[in-house]
């Protein structure tokens, strides 16, 4: 082991070991920071492909052995410190951790807004992370144009990095405070809105010509949109679904929307 090289074992009150704890317990912590904590080499790999900036990686003596080359030629000059395997699965938030570790600068805000033509989508207090994750990987994989979020789980949350697989490193992506507002942009710039409902005199999902553009609003897992929210928009669609059947899961419903929203548009592709 080179000299410079130093393993830290459990229970080290390390700067770096306890920020990331934090980064990866803490919200409030993650926005007051700016910075939030990844695990995993495909996650890491994939957010320096996407342009994130690293502050400092944590890797074991085997990750080392394994990853080692490949991070010194992605990350030139990134920080590195050296952890056991205890201190590792202490860390980890994952139950298989690969014995690598990342503390990173959050993604800088976009400037995205409603405009005629375009295919978006609006999730309006969604508070799973894993269905967070899910709709934005599925919205990068259907070309979306872009995704608004009013009020969601933080899109920092370790689940959603984890289920997003990255997506939200590349997804045009907005916070958005004022869901009536966004209505309202949207109606300025000629943007039909649809509300994704449970209600079988809502148009059937699959008779709505998404062709000239559309943002879709998709409502809380289990309250889904107010009806404040849903009444506003422009048009109402739902699901057919069997009928014994009143629901389905948010990441679900969203990926129907969205794909019925792009399809017309990759098969031209």
């Amino acid at each position: 082991m080179p000299q410079n090289e130093i393993f830290l074992q459990p229970g080290t009150a390390n700067q770096t070991v306890r920020s990331f704890r934090h980064l990866n317990r803490s919200r409030i912590y993650r926005e007051k920071q700016r910075l939030f904590a990844m695990e995993g080499s495909r996650l890491i790999f994939d957010a320096l492909r996407s342009g994130v900036k690293l502050r400092a990686v944590m890797l074991t003596a085997h990750a080392k052995d394994v990853l080692g080359e490949r991070l010194a030629a992605e990350a030139p000059g990134v920080r590195t410190l050296m952890l056991s395997d205890a201190l590792a699965d202490e860390i980890a938030d994952t139950e298989s951790a690969q014995g690598i570790f990342a503390v990173a600068e959050m993604c800088p805000e976009q400037v995205l807004s409603p405009e005629a033509g375009m295919h978006a989508v609006l999730l309006h207090c969604v508070q799973d992370p894993a269905n967070l994750g899910a709709v934005l990987r599925t919205a990068e994989a259907l070309g979306t144009d872009g995704v608004f979020l009013y009020q969601c789980v933080d899109l920092y949350n370790p689940k959603t990095l984890r289920s997003s697989m990255g997506a939200l490193f590349r997804l045009p992506l907005l916070k958005i405070s004022d869901a009536e507002a966004f209505l309202a942009d949207c109606g300025a710039a000629g943007l039909p809105t649809c509300a994704a409902v449970v209600d079988r005199d809502a148009l059937p999902l699959q008779q709505f010509d998404f062709s000239g553009g559309a943002a879709v609003l998709i409502g809380n897992e289990g309250n889904g949109l107010p009806r404040s929210i849903s009444d506003a928009c422009t048009h109402r669609l739902t699901i057919p679904m069997a009928p014994d059947s009143n629901s389905l899961n948010a990441a679900m419903a969203a990926g129907l929307f969205l794909w019925e929203m792009q399809r017309g548009n990759l098969s031209h592709e």
